[in-house]
């Protein structure tokens, strides 16, 4: 046994090498991931409350750090029929007598605005369903009014229609922003209905560009 190790020294050395090198780019592939884990942004957009028009929207942080939410946007539509309006503030139109404008006055300014930093863990409500598509619509019929172009027929019918929420943050270790969206379908019915399970995170090179794209669009 002895005189076999003898004649295979050689080999057996670079066995362990090897053995010990895969090792190595285990664990160190355990910490790479680790460390991606803890600096990757991860915003969840959910549907609560039903599938009505009632329905309530949810933005949750499930990253390790604080974001700073900057905008929100739901779209309606797809094409040329798209109409997006940026929801981050309370609606300074809900009444027409100025009474919601005195008491967003006097509001906190998380009653008035979703814009803010939120915490790891932490949520924040959207609204309602009804009420982002009734302030969309609103927005949709005085673009009509000032280009002649109507772009509020996904909106004002019963036809089944897309909805999509875009979330654009600031997280600390990414140079930009970044962003989050979610697509929702609504039926004939008036029933609202998720896209897919999870919600789309916009973290890389090119979608945090789409992303500042959109974000300047909306300053």
């Amino acid at each position: 046994m002895g005189s076999w190790i003898e004649q295979h020294a050689t080999l057996l050395q670079v066995g362990v090498s090897v053995a010990t090198l895969l090792v190595w780019v285990f664990y160190a592939q355990l910490l790479f991931q680790s460390y991606r884990r803890v600096r990757r942004p991860k915003i969840v957009i959910n549907q609560m409350l039903g599938n009505s028009d009632k329905a309530r929207f949810l933005i949750s942080n499930m990253s390790q750090e604080a974001i700073h939410i900057d905008k929100v946007l739901v779209c309606v539509g797809s094409g040329e029929d798209r109409v997006c309006e940026q929801v981050t503030d309370a609606d300074p139109e809900r009444d027409s007598h100025g009474n919601e404008q005195k008491s967003m006055l006097s509001a906190r300014l998380d009653e008035v605005t979703v814009q803010g930093p939120l915490g790891s863990g932490k949520c924040i409500e959207l609204g309602a369903f009804a009420h982002l598509l009734n302030r969309i619509w609103r927005r949709a019929e005085i673009n009509n009014s000032e280009d002649g172009v109507s772009r509020s027929n996904a909106i004002e019918t019963d036809d089944a229609c897309r909805v999509e929420i875009i979330v654009i943050a600031v997280y600390s270790s990414e140079k930009g922003v970044v962003g989050a969206s979610r697509a929702f379908w609504r039926n004939e019915d008036g029933a609202l209905s998720p896209e897919n399970v999870k919600t789309d995170q916009h973290t890389g090179f090119f979608a945090r560009r789409r992303m500042a794209r959109l974000h300047a669009q909306y300053v």
